[in-house]
């Protein structure tokens, strides 16, 4: 497994005989090495680290403190460190505590959990000097014993080898023109602000159309069998807050400052009524790109907080049918909140003309929305750029909200006839106890 690592990083402030030792080991297994002083900024040309070999004394100093100030260089260099990744401490004078103690202090100081894992297991610089195959194996047995990281390591290992088979068909001896051809007519059909989004996004298909080719896949197949079937209980405590800010992730992102207003942005609006804090953009791609309009399609949406399910302002009160009736009818506030809780947070079923779209990650909450298909605006993107955009809904999701409106605003009107004696019964019965209610609710108006 150890051959799936894509990247090792030493960080140390010398280049020493136990460093070159150990790069040495590592390199001859085929895995790609890199050095950093720990100082300043993290370089610009390290990245997909996932294995970090840290030395605690990075500012050269030779002695400990015996205070929590050891920790301050190696966290502070820990914490630059883009994505999660495996640390291994390699110290001269290697602790059992280090490594817990270098991640509370890690955490306290900033504030956060570590995005990694940090080995209870360490080397001293002398045994390594001694037997440079100490850390590899280290490397082998840690990356073997948890399922996750193994996972983790092998996905990118699949992702790297689909990426040569891609390229290697894509550059072929015409590169020359069939390159430049094919962003003529991404810069044609997207406009030149979105044709380098257009390829990326090209390019990426082509490499997922090899992703199960290499015979890492196998592996990445294996053991996603293999932690399935060890989750055969349901947790108590699911979905959590880390579940939902995955899911937030995988459904919304936040696009650059610099991008053009896109289909599936979401703004935060202002000068709306009281819970319309949200615009999601309806308009097509087609139509977005190349400029073709100067407006967009904004429908409004309001947040699903359960606490604003008492206030008779809130959305629902007012295009919720279901809600409206139960308040005509005179229901107590509490069985009103109650069919609430069950159309919002429930089972129940709303209308087709709401859009719920959950996991929506703003101000350190996760909540849902609900845009009224039926409140849609068109405005002008000048306009528009005045309000803050929050995330963009990303692919399937953004295709779906499309779809979902499209068949909202194309459906067809029908009378009800077409249904069974028993439907057409229970129709009439409905009817005639709507009429009724309503005809009770006048006399007593009147009255």
């Amino acid at each position: 497994m150890v051959s799936s690592v894509p990247k090792v990083l030493f960080i140390d402030d010398t280049y020493d005989d136990t460093i070159k030792g150990a790069v040495a080991a590592i390199v001859e297994m085929g895995i790609p090495v890199q050095f950093w002083n720990g100082k300043g900024d993290f370089p610009k040309g390290i990245s997909n680290v996932r294995i970090v070999v840290i030395d605690l004394d990075l500012t050269g100093i030779g002695l400990r403190s015996g205070t929590d100030a050891d920790y301050f260089p190696a966290a502070e260099a820990l914490h630059k460190l883009p994505g999660p990744s495996l640390v291994v401490i390699l110290a001269k004078d290697f602790l059992d505590d280090d490594p817990s103690n270098l991640r509370s202090y890690y955490e306290e100081k900033y504030e956060s959990p570590f995005h990694g894992l940090i080995m209870e297991e360490g080397l001293m610089k002398y045994d390594e000097l001694e037997d440079p195959s100490k850390l590899p194996k280290l490397l082998a047995d840690s990356i073997e014993n948890d399922k996750i990281l193994s996972l983790l390591l092998t996905w990118e290992t699949v992702i790297d080898k689909a990426q040569d088979k891609a390229f290697s068909q894509l550059v072929a001896k015409e590169i020359g023109t069939t390159i430049p051809n094919l962003i003529r007519s991404l810069c044609r059909d997207f406009g030149e602000e979105s044709a380098a989004h257009e390829l990326v996004s090209t390019i990426a298909q082509l490499i997922l159309r090899r992703m199960y080719e290499p015979e890492e896949f196998k592996e990445l197949d294996a053991l996603v069998k293999k932690i399935n079937s060890e989750c055969v209980e349901a947790k108590g405590d699911y979905p959590c807050k880390e579940d939902l800010l995955l899911y937030s992730k995988l459904m919304f992102y936040e696009p650059s400052a610099d991008e053009p207003i896109w289909t599936g942005d979401i703004f935060r609006t202002e000068g709306l009524p009281k819970y319309y804090q949200y615009g999601i953009v309806l308009t097509p791609v087609c139509d977005l790109a190349n400029r073709k309009t100067a407006r967009v399609l904004l429908c409004f949406g309001f947040p699903i907080v359960e606490k604003a399910f008492a206030d008779p302002e809130y959305p629902p009160y007012k295009i919720d049918s279901e809600i409206i009736n139960r308040v005509e009818n005179k229901e107590k506030p509490d069985e009103i909140i109650d069919c609430m809780k069950r159309r919002y947070l429930g089972k129940g079923r709303l209308a087709e003309n709401f859009y719920t779209l959950w996991n929506f990650f703003v101000e350190d909450e996760v909540l849902g929305l609900c845009f009224d298909l039926n409140n849609v605006l068109s405005m002008n993107v000048e306009d528009m750029k005045k309000w803050k955009r929050l995330q963009r809904l990303d692919f399937p999701f953004r295709q779906h909200v499309l779809e979902v409106y499209g068949r909202l605003m194309s459906r067809v009107g029908v009378p009800e006839i077409n249904k069974n004696p028993e439907q057409l019964r229970e129709k009439l019965k409905e009817h005639i106890k709507k009429s009724a209610t309503a005809t009770r609710n006048v006399k007593t108006n009147t009255k």
